[in-house]
């Protein structure tokens, strides 16, 4: 592989951009053992992927399989589950319903709010009064 395609390839790699036997390419072309100085850099990144390439897993690997008994239990969970969660809804939505007892709390409070509010407009007003009672009575002579 000549020097300006290899440069070519290394860029097109990290860009993402190559075919496999591109990659094949450059692969060789790092393994060999004389490669240019512009590029040695890379070469411990390509000895690495080859190295990776090379291992195998030693144990012996069998997938779990689903069975229809499996998949049967599943089922029902889910099924249990959305029957749990309707039930679950409808007592919430029952509960949400004010009771006749807390409906009149409700007016009971309201009103004792309307009256703490004319309360207070009259403790303003007594206390005008209380100070128009102090200033006539400096004003005045008593005997």
């Amino acid at each position: 592989m000549e020097l300006k395609q290899a440069h070519k390839y290394v860029e097109r790699f990290f860009d993402g951009k190559t075919s496999l036997a591109d990659e094949q390419a450059l692969l060789a072309y790092f393994l060999q053992p004389k490669v240019d100085k512009t590029l040695m850099h890379y070469k411990a990144y390509f000895n690495a992927i080859a190295k990776q390439r090379e291992q195998r897993f030693p144990g012996n690997f069998t997938p779990v399989r689903k069975t229809k008994i499996v998949q049967l239990k599943r089922l029902s969970v889910v099924a249990a589950a959305a029957i749990a969660g309707v039930f679950l809804l409808q007592q919430i939505a029952i509960t949400s319903q004010p009771t006749p007892e807390e409906i009149a709390f409700e007016k009971f409070k309201l009103n004792m709010y309307l009256v703490s509010e004319q309360l207070n407009k009259s403790k303003q007003g007594v206390a005008y009064i209380e100070t128009f009672n102090t200033a006539t009575n400096k004003y005045l002579k008593k005997e």
